[in-house]
């Protein structure tokens, strides 16, 4: 008897760690960087890009996930990223409902401190809309890609929500990503006084 006990205990602690894994949204984004282009707008700068899954699934222009990285006049920054279908982290949310919590952005490298932040989510149709307070990091974020790191956003929303572990990787090829890149850093510059 001892000996089952024994053995319902180790395939308890055994399963643990993938009980754990259960309950987290792992979502993989690669930037699509031939599609990045940066805009000044009034008083803002973003950089926007469409994003896509490891096995670079087509979908339609309205499905297709997207990040935009904004710095508002006055030093404010956004990253801001849509996710649909499989890729959505929440697909329980309703379009009535936001889901507001805190985060922490990561550096994979340690290129950067790991800031800890606010995340707001809302669903707009089919698109779940993810917006995290980068504020003061926006550099750091595109630097990071253009040298081919990987960024990370953890949170743990509660209310039976999964936690969500988002990780956007970079190609770190694309000329033209670069030279967009390097122009919103200069403009979240401007905007932020430095």
């Amino acid at each position: 008897m001892r000996f089952h006990a024994a053995l319902i205990a180790l395939a308890f602690a055994l399963s643990a760690p993938a009980i754990v894994r259960a309950q987290e949204a792992s979502v993989y984004l690669f930037l699509n960087e031939d599609t990045a282009e940066t805009k000044f707008d009034g008083l803002n700068v973003s950089l926007r890009a469409e994003l896509t899954d490891k096995a670079l699934t087509a979908r339609e222009f309205m499905r297709t996930p997207r990040v935009w990285l904004t710095c508002y006049d006055g030093g404010r920054q956004v990253m801001s990223i849509d996710t649909a279908d499989n890729l959505d982290p929440w697909p329980s949310v309703r379009d009535d409902q936001d889901v507001d919590t805190d985060a922490r952005l990561i550096s994979q490298t340690g290129s950067f401190p790991e800031l800890q932040t606010k995340l707001k989510a809302s669903r707009v149709t089919h698109l779940m809309t993810i917006s995290i307070d980068i504020t003061g990091r926006a550099g750091d974020v595109v630097r990071s890609w253009m040298q081919g790191f990987p960024i990370k956003v953890k949170a743990s929303p509660g209310g039976g929500l999964n936690d969500l572990d988002l990780v956007i990787f970079p190609e770190a090829r694309s000329q033209m990503f670069r030279t967009n890149a390097a122009a919103l850093v200069r403009g979240c510059e401007v905007l932020n006084g430095s």
